[in-house]
């Protein structure tokens, strides 16, 4: 017979953080089924929407890490001169491509 044990007892974190840590993973996976469960339990736990809202903008943040980094990619080996095609920011203020950092995709 299995028994069913709280997860705050295993983990130390509470059922509203674990659901909340579930929300984010599931919108990083696309899960649609898992983000609607997690989305209800949350509510029925009276979580915010502004918290859940929170969680689910961390994921993105996280998920789209690296597809800035092979759009980056794409755009520095696939464009002439390795930037992106349009003006540089750093052209903008007078300077020249790639003297504004990582940051623009002009390297």
């Amino acid at each position: 017979m299995t028994t069913q044990t709280d997860p705050q007892t295993e983990t130390g974190l509470s059922e509203t953080t674990l659901n909340l840590v579930a929300l984010g993973a599931a919108v990083a996976a696309n899960a649609e089924r898992a983000f609607k469960a997690h989305q209800s339990r949350l509510e029925a736990l009276g979580v915010s929407k502004d918290d859940m809202i929170q969680a689910v903008n961390m994921a993105l943040r996280v998920k789209g890490d690296p597809h800035q980094m092979i759009l980056g990619l794409a755009q520095s080996t696939l464009t002439e001169g390795g930037c992106c095609g349009g003006d540089c920011s750093c052209e903008g203020e007078g300077g020249e491509k790639g003297d504004c950092g990582e940051d623009c995709g002009c390297h």
